[in-house]
């Protein structure tokens, strides 16, 4: 059971993470802006005088990036799987929101902490992180419904 509802997560973080890239691509083309968080966290990664050359900061970043979008996932399943909550669309849209506010608020953070912050446009990026983190659990909500 614990192996089949493992595979449920992973397939659904998958497509939905698919769908979201598609998202940032677009977003950052026609806005002038890079809004991917790898490409911050990796500004990070050298802010912090990490030892690994700028591709293996890029790869980390990247690794990183997943893994939370992983984490969101594993935990928006156990909270329906473990039926903490009723599963609709304004839970969801709730879940997507708090989700949304905790990555801005760490955003916020870590970029105070980066001197030289290359987010020029901080409205416009929290703004998408709102509305991607909610496609994001609009998205495996849907998965889970269909598929599961």
């Amino acid at each position: 059971m614990a192996l089949y509802l493992l595979f449920q997560i992973i397939v659904s973080w998958s497509i939905a993470f698919c769908i979201l890239q598609l998202f940032y691509k677009i977003v950052s083309a026609t806005n002038n802006e890079i809004y991917r968080e790898p490409t911050f966290l990796t500004w990070l990664l050298t802010f912090f005088d990490i030892d690994f050359s700028l591709k293996a900061k890029f790869i980390a970043s990247t690794v990183i990036n997943h893994f939370m979008g992983l984490c969101f996932t594993a935990v928006y399943y156990l909270i329906w799987y473990c039926e903490f909550t009723e599963i609709s669309w304004t839970t969801t849209l709730a879940v997507g929101l708090v989700t949304a506010l905790l990555r801005i608020i760490s955003w916020i953070f870590l970029l105070i902490i980066i001197p030289s912050a290359k987010v020029s446009n901080f409205k416009g990026y929290y703004l998408q992180l709102v509305f991607l983190h909610n496609i994001f659990t609009i998205i495996v909500l849907t998965l889970y419904r269909l598929v599961w």
